[in-house]
């Protein structure tokens, strides 16, 4: 019996040090998919992880991918029109999973993004539920930029989205796996539309981080430009109205002033000890400081 985990990977590299941390604790190997182009169809540079053992880095064929914008049919006016394929170039690179991984029935799948970080002490506990049920979701915390900074209104910035950032994460036999009647993609996005609940286990209490955007406004900048959220889901006030584009200074602005990016969401910093951080982060605490908000 095998662990394996699923991610996909843009250059994130502080969520990456810290999910490797902690699922060097009990994930037999860790499989991080990076592509050579961002959703929006750019050249991105070379990749720089290491295979090993329990790191399995795999490169997605960029020129499999659908350019930026291409024409195409629409049910909307006008009815032939250039259409944003970054979604596209997305759901491709998540159901990559369905070619690199052929479990054994009796080992476990995990489905997630690199910054979604399971806690290891509930990693008994979440084993034995997906060979109870086939398949179950968890509960994270969600931060944005530094690791104690929490959304606490997500779900209501994303209508519709279920709470506690939940049906993101998805754990599973391979016998499940391999049988499954959708793909990796389709399973992530009926789990944001919080359609999932009648279907899938959900455990109870917060199961881990999603730790998201982590970094400067540099890194947040380059997350924008890579992937398939479009501008206007993101706070108004980080668009430059001469332009239309986010701009750095405002990002930085937003980062500085612990403000989400996304409209109707707020954020609120607690003491990293306060919040129950990830074994990894607390043991390495020195290490991920600049991830850390102090007190004003």
């Amino acid at each position: 019996m095998r662990i394996l985990e699923f991610n996909l990977f843009h250059d994130e590299h502080d969520a990456l040090a810290i999910k490797q941390g902690e699922a060097a604790r009990w994930i037999d190997e860790l499989h991080v998919c990076e592509a050579t182009h961002s959703f929006r169809g750019r050249v991105k540079p070379a990749s720089t992880l290491s295979s090993g053992t329990f790191l399995k880095p795999h490169l997605f064929d960029g020129a499999r991918f659908h350019p930026e914008h291409a024409w195409g049919f629409s049910r909307h006016a006008p009815f032939f029109r250039r259409r944003d394929m970054a979604r596209k170039n997305e759901t491709m690179q998540r159901n990559f999973v369905h070619e690199l991984l052929d479990p054994q029935d009796d080992d476990i799948v995990i489905l997630a993004d690199i910054d979604e970080i399971i806690d290891s002490r509930h990693a008994d506990e979440i084993v034995d539920a997906a060979r109870r049920h086939g398949i179950v979701s968890i509960r994270l915390r969600h931060t944005f930029f530094y690791l104690n900074l929490l959304s606490t209104l997500f779900h209501e910035a994303w209508p519709g989205s279920p709470p506690d950032y939940a049906y993101r994460v998805f754990i599973m036999t391979g016998a499940r796996f391999k049988t499954m009647r959708r793909t990796s993609d389709r399973l992530r996005r009926l789990g944001e539309w919080n359609r999932l609940a009648d279907e899938i286990p959900l455990l109870d209490g917060y199961r881990g981080y999603h730790h998201s955007w982590l970094g400067d406004a540099q890194a947040a900048r380059a997350k924008l430009a890579s992937y398939a959220h479009r501008t206007e889901e993101h706070d108004p006030a980080l668009v430059d109205p001469a332009t239309g584009e986010i701009t750095l200074d405002r990002l930085a602005q937003a980062i500085g002033e612990g403000r989400s990016l996304f409209p109707g969401d707020i954020l609120e910093r607690r003491p990293l000890d306060a919040i129950d951080a990830l074994p990894f982060v607390a043991e390495n605490r020195e290490r991920f400081g600049h991830l850390v908000l102090e007190a004003a």
